[in-house]
């Protein structure tokens, strides 16, 4: 049985002091991987690490629930594909029983597996990475996993009530494309959805750490017929964007899609940038998707869609900054609260990491602090009342 449970506020973990991850007090890492090679290889990365140590390591789901009821883990470090009990079904239930940051490190995106690395996200994952492609780790890589996993260790996280996948699956509603007549619904909302004019408003949204669960919350509570397109940044792995937009497609009303160059944009529509590609809006309302440059680190970049939003639709514009690692956005929200336009960021509550949304609100150009849950509620008047100013 747990100890404790951790129902305290999210904090900033990249700024927030911390007496964990020093030599006197290291971050406690269990691993859960069934494959001998990359238990070695996060092993290796992690055992020279002064603030950090392994407790233990579970070769299945079940014994990494065991284990971490017993040793009580700053982190677990979880595969989705293991015997006995698979990462999904072992997340659901720590998050139930014992709630403690999970980090899912899950196999390359075109080996298949991932979709249920997202329904993790749903049963409480903070996050996930992709299994490394080298080995060894190349250092860039290296050095950035065990920078998150420094930050996710020192999330609080609360527990989620159900402990089972069936019940978690129970309560949720089935995918849209589940029934003929949901297809038939979706189709004839897609044929039917309005091209974005010149008066049409539009949404930008940048994200990192933390943003697929707050997508996901944020893209399900709007309605179908939302009046506005959605032009999405979310920061992931290389290749897993098309799985994200599968994802969020399917626990949304909304048509979410990925982005591709040349495409017009609609209301009532969300567009994926995607991974390791820029995203712009072009002043005559079509995605512009094309291998640039990084920007700030960043590809594709929240700075680089949101300028274009300031550029070709401000003042009809909203830009939205939820939780995330670093300040990308932060330039782009400048420039749409400087055009006049509405800029909406996460509060520090409800967010995993608050970096991205503190940087625009250090700069002033922030117009509200939202709650997560309240997101899609103040994004839905603000979005209504522009569209009938513009009607």
């Amino acid at each position: 049985m747990c100890v404790s449970d951790r129902f305290t506020a999210p904090l900033d973990a990249i700024e927030a002091p911390s007496v964990r991850g020093t030599l006197l007090n290291p971050t406690r890492i269990l691993i859960a991987e069934d494959s001998s090679l990359f238990a070695t290889v996060l092993r290796e990365m992690i055992e020279p690490e002064p603030d950090m140590e392994i407790v233990a390591m579970a070769q299945n789901g079940k014994k990494a629930v065991e284990l971490c009821a017993e040793l009580q883990p700053d982190l677990v470090l979880m595969d989705i594909h293991m015997p006995v009990m698979d990462g999904l079904t072992a997340t659901a239930r720590i998050m139930a029983r014992c709630p403690t940051p999970i980090l899912v490190i899950t196999a390359d995106p075109y080996r298949g597996g991932v979709d249920l690395s997202f329904k993790a996200l749903s049963a409480g994952a903070l996050d996930l990475v992709a299994k490394p492609d080298e080995v060894p780790m190349r250092e860039a890589e290296r050095l950035e996993l065990l920078r998150k996993m420094r930050i996710l260790s020192e999330v609080p996280v609360v527990r989620h009530v159900r402990d089972s996948l069936g019940s978690a699956r129970r309560s949720k509603p089935a995918p849209k494309e589940s029934t003929p007549a949901k297809k038939s619904q979706e189709t004839k909302k897609t044929k039917n959805a309005k091209l974005a004019g010149e008066s049409t408003p539009v949404v930008g949204i940048a994200a990192s750490t933390g943003g697929p669960k707050a997508l996901a919350q944020l893209l399900g509570e709007l309605p179908a017929d939302f009046p506005a397109p959605i032009l999405l940044v979310q920061h992931i792995t290389r290749g897993f964007s098309t799985h994200l937009t599968r994802w969020l497609d399917a626990n949304s009303a909304l048509r979410v899609v990925e982005a591709q160059h040349g495409q017009p944009i609609r209301a009532g529509h969300v567009y994926v940038a995607p991974t390791e590609m820029q995203m712009e809006l072009t002043a005559s309302r079509f995605l512009k998707v094309y291998d640039g440059p990084a920007v700030a680190g960043h590809r594709p970049s929240g700075d680089v869609l949101l300028r274009s939003l300031a550029r070709h639709v401000a003042p009809r514009a909203v830009g939205v900054v939820l939780s995330g690692m670093g300040q990308d956005g932060a330039f782009g929200m400048a420039a749409l609260y400087r055009s006049g336009s509405i800029t909406l960021v996460q509060d520090e509550e409800s967010s995993v990491v608050y970096s991205m949304p503190r940087s625009a609100l250090e700069r002033g150009v922030v117009s509200e602090v939202v709650a997560l849950d309240q997101m899609a509620d103040k994004l839905g008047s603000v979005v209504k009342k522009l569209a009938e100013e513009g009607s």
